[in-house]
């Protein structure tokens, strides 16, 4: 009795635990996304602008990425690519530099970024593909910016005046409009005003005159000063004119002595 006990209660718990098991097996955990890695490498080259006597400074910083790498192996493949994609930076940059005036850095770096876009950036390895995108800014030889310094100071000046002259001439030009307005709309009206509005008028009316005589005073004041603000070469004095030449005499024409020779005076006495 003990042994069919036993037996039965050991089939009651193996049914039991038969009960518990899940049913269907679990998916797998999904795999994470290739991670793409990026690393920063700068550097710095030199070309000659046009005519080969100043240079052309530029800054570019290399955006090395790959995906599936890691960090070590990426590093070994920027370091290893690294001087490869300086020379095709380099071969860009001097092609562009060589027909472009020292001065104009900024033309030189549109045009440099958009070489850039156009070129092909990308090397292959065992392990897929490693990328190496520059950006570049370019700076004037340091020789330039010493010779541009004063011109570049008197422009901004100039524009700085321009604005200010731009302002007041707008301002002048809102507050004329509003006395022509207040004036047109009591100018039907203005006999059959008071005194102290009719008064008020013609207060209005010698303001407005005055606001204009300033104005056209101003407007001569900034024309007798343009040319001072122009081209240095066109308040150059106008060359004196040369002297006609004098005739020449014919080889075997007889010499005339001058009248006013002391041998005449005694003759004639």
């Amino acid at each position: 009795r003990a042994g069919k006990w036993l037996a039965q209660r050991w089939r009651q718990t193996v049914a039991l635990l038969r009960g518990l098991e899940p049913t269907t097996a679990y998916a797998p955990a999904p795999q994470d996304a290739p991670v793409r890695l990026i690393q920063r490498r700068d550097a710095e080259i030199i070309v000659p602008a046009q005519g080969y006597i100043y240079a052309f400074v530029i800054r570019a910083s290399f955006a090395w990425s790959a995906e599936g790498l890691r960090s070590e192996s990426l590093s070994w493949h920027a370091q290893r690519l690294q001087p490869v994609a300086v020379q095709q930076l380099t071969r860009l940059a001097a092609n562009l530099a060589r027909t472009t005036a020292p001065q104009q850095a900024g033309n030189l770096e549109v045009d440099l970024q958009r070489a850039i876009d156009e070129a092909n950036w990308s090397w292959q390895h065992s392990d897929g593909i490693v990328t190496g995108r520059p950006d570049a800014w370019v700076r004037l030889d340091e020789r330039v910016q010493q010779a541009l310094l004063p011109y570049s100071e008197r422009l901004v000046t100039l524009e700085s005046e321009y604005e200010l002259h731009l302002a007041r001439a707008r301002s002048a030009q809102q507050l004329a409009h509003r006395w022509a307005a207040v004036l047109s709309e009591y100018a039907d009206t203005a006999t059959e005003a008071g005194p102290q509005t009719q008064e008020g008028l013609v207060d209005a009316a010698r303001r407005m005159m005055g606001l204009q005589r300033i104005a056209a005073q101003w407007i001569e004041d900034l024309l007798a000063e343009r040319p001072r603000a122009g081209n240095w070469f066109d308040q150059l004095p106008a060359p004196m004119p040369e002297p006609p030449p004098e005739p020449r005499r014919p080889r075997n024409a007889p010499r005339q002595a001058p009248r006013d020779t002391p041998r005449q005076t005694a003759r004639d006495t």
